[in-house]
């Protein structure tokens, strides 16, 4: 495996290259604090308009413009207002992608981009997810991840393939899908055998053929 970039870090410079101080960005289910976990913005300059349902999280995030208590089920924003619609770490979760994704669609201007961060439910780390009963994974994410009360939601990865993320961006109107499979070792870096471990198999799925099992996909789709 050649030099390697976090999924976070390039999420963010896929952004950076849509995003702007004049862009109209709804971030869906941004959480409570940045993608680092930190307060940094997901589009640096843009007045960026948060989503969640949670609203302790919409209350403590710093980062935001406005924040708008939703689901993506029914979004609150009249046909095309938004250039670029965000959503990391949250397709995993989703019960209804096929009702997201037509809400993403019809809240984005023509031409406007969904530009998404994801687990591939392909990869090893999902199979290991999904061996945990969704009960426990509030447990797990706090000792490994060090996240808080409240920060852990159930996985479903209903849209997390790209059979399926092509199937729905179709039915949901959008003209154009570009799915890039990330290798990212760091995700499992607990500790140094696991992250060489991690760094081990990543190297594996370089072979053409085995691509499609990498970690995570970042994706981008055109209205």
């Amino acid at each position: 495996m050649g030099e390697w970039v976090d999924s976070v870090s390039r999420y963010r410079s896929i952004l950076g290259a849509y995003g702007g101080p004049e862009t109209r960005v709804l971030d869906l289910g941004c959480g409570h604090r940045g993608l680092d976990g930190d307060d940094t913005d997901c589009v640096e300059g843009a007045a960026v308009v948060g989503v969640e349902p949670d609203i302790d999280a919409l209350r403590t995030n710093r980062v935001l413009s406005h924040r708008v208590r939703a689901v993506g089920e029914s979004l609150p924003f009249r046909d095309a207002s938004f250039d670029l619609v965000a959503s990391a770490w949250v397709l995993e979760h989703l019960d209804n992608p096929g009702l997201v994704f037509s809400e993403i669609a019809r809240v984005l201007r023509p031409r406007g981009r969904f530009v998404f961060l994801t687990p591939n439910a392909w990869n090893y780390n999902a199979w290991m997810i999904r061996a945990v009963p969704n009960r426990l994974h509030q447990t797990f994410t706090r000792r490994l991840y060090g996240r808080g009360e409240g920060d852990t939601y159930p996985v479903r990865y209903r849209a997390n393939s790209a059979r399926t993320l092509r199937r729905l961006t179709a039915a949901a109107g959008f003209t154009a899908l570009h799915l890039d499979y990330n290798p990212d070792p760091s995700y499992i870096a607990f500790n140094q055998p696991l992250f060489e471990l991690a760094v081990t198999l990543e190297r594996i799925m370089d072979i053409p053929a085995l691509q499609r099992f990498r970690v995570h996909i970042i994706g981008t789709a055109v209205r």
